[in-house]
Order: C-alpha cells, then structure tokens, then sequence
C-alpha cells in the first residue's frame, strides 16, 4: 500500500539491433508514506535461475523475454517484483538529457581526464572537443551516457553507482518542476521509451508524485549486498554468486519486499 516499484531497463543495443541483454538494471522504488525513493542496482553479472529457462547471468534474462522474463527472474531469485517497467536504449538516454538541459554530475579527475581521451565511447572517435574536469560538470546526453557506462577506472560495481548518481541527478532536477513542466517533458520522452503503461498511466503516477518529490529523500543501494556474494567461474564465465535468502531479507528490510 502506496508503495510503487518500477524497473528502469537500459538496453543494450545499438541502432538497428533487436532486443539486447538489459546493461543497466535499477528497481526504482517509491514510498508515498515515508516520502522516499530508493534506486536498487541489480549487477548484470549475477548468476541466477531464468525460470521457464536456465541458469546464466541475470542481464540475459531480459534478451531472453523482455520485461516479463527479467521480472519473473526477479521474483524467483529475490522475491521483488516490479509493478511496470520503463526500458530506454542508448540513443533514448541521451536524447532524455538532452531534453532536461543535461544533468550536472560531479566528477573525479580520473574520471574526467577518462572521459576527455576517450571522447565518443561508442565509436572511439575521439575528436570530440571533451574539456571536462574535476568537480561539477554539466554533462550532455552523450557525456552522460559515457560517464554511465564507465568501469575501466574500476569495476562493474563504479558502473552501476555511476548509473545511479545521473538517475539521482535527472530526479533531482524533476524536483524543480511544476506539474505543466513534468507533463510536458512526459509528452516528449514517450517516443523515446518502452513501457507497459499508457501516458494517461504515466501522467497519473506523476500527479500523485507531485505532492512528495519536493520534500523525497533518495536511497541508492546494490544488490548483492555486502558480504553476501563471491565471484566465481561458470561454464568458462566469470559470475557473481549471491547467497539469495540474505539478499531477499535485505530487501524486505529496505523496500518491502
């Protein structure tokens, strides 16, 4: 009761390709009661039960099926589940900054000094006059597209923390925005998106969010959680192998369950 979970999918495909394994993996939970939102990462390398097929890491579940397969294995192995789903590949993310005026982000100088050499991550151009630096950047939808997708500097775990600091960003800034302003932006991103719900649905979940998104506090967490994983290789693939049973008990305790 009045909490709402949906599933924030960056695909991973690029223009011309077909359904692609999910790169990004972020239950956004919202909790109208206690006024907060909570960004739960999943790591795309986990190794899990895809019900209905076989065990691999959790990010094929999505190729394999969609949004139903890739919810079902969330319920099976952590015994979450998403009320809807909003999935966006590349060229929609970058076009959603775009439409927000960017996000501003603030960066390390190793990620900054990462970002200026390598310029366009997709193609490795590099001759895109990149001059950010240490601190806040206003970063436009490639550059933040780029920042999002960094783990060289680390590991997969920077990634997704990195996913989750332009999401906690592009919130931020929804909190600035009167009801016209959301709507509007909801107009105009739809094209860019997949989702299970209708705009009418959309537009309904943000008049009821209105009221709280001011005042929302933003949680950002991982699953695995600390101390509750190990890496491991299968069939020749380097995995992550959770225990589920303590992951599941970290999410009652944070979520709900």
């Amino acid at each position: 009761e009045g909490v709402i979970n949906i599933l924030l999918v960056g695909q991973d495909r690029r223009e011309g390709q077909g359904r692609q394994r999910s790169d990004a993996m972020i239950l956004c939970t919202i909790n109208k009661s206690t006024k907060t939102i909570t960004l739960t990462s999943f790591l795309r390398d986990i190794y899990v039960m895809i019900p209905g097929y076989y065990r691999q890491r959790i990010n094929v579940s999505y190729q394999l099926g969609g949004f139903k397969t890739l919810n079902d294995t969330l319920e099976h192995n952590f015994g979450v589940r998403a009320d809807h789903c909003i999935e966006v590949d590349f060229s929609g993310f970058q076009n959603i900054v775009n439409v927000l005026g960017g996000v501003d982000v603030e960066l390390t100088q190793a990620e900054a000094d990462y970002l200026n050499k390598r310029g366009n991550w997709d193609t490795n151009q590099g001759d895109f006059d990149w001059h950010l630096t240490a601190g806040v950047n206003r970063l436009d939808g490639e550059q933040a597209l780029a920042y999002s997708r960094i783990r060289a500097l680390d590991s997969d775990w920077g990634r997704t923390n990195r996913q989750k600091v332009v999401l906690s960003a592009l919130l931020q800034k929804a909190k600035t925005m009167e009801l016209g302003q959301i709507t509007d932006f909801i107009d105009e991103v739809i094209p860019m998106i997949a989702t299970d719900m209708t705009p009418s649905e959309i537009i309904g979940y943000a008049m009821d969010l209105l009221p709280i998104l001011g005042d929302a506090t933003i949680n950002n967490q991982t699953i695995p959680a600390s101390g509750t994983w190990q890496y491991a290789t299968i069939e020749g693939d380097s995995v992550i192998t959770v225990n589920f049973e303590k992951n599941q008990q970290f999410l009652k305790d944070t979520i709900g369950g």
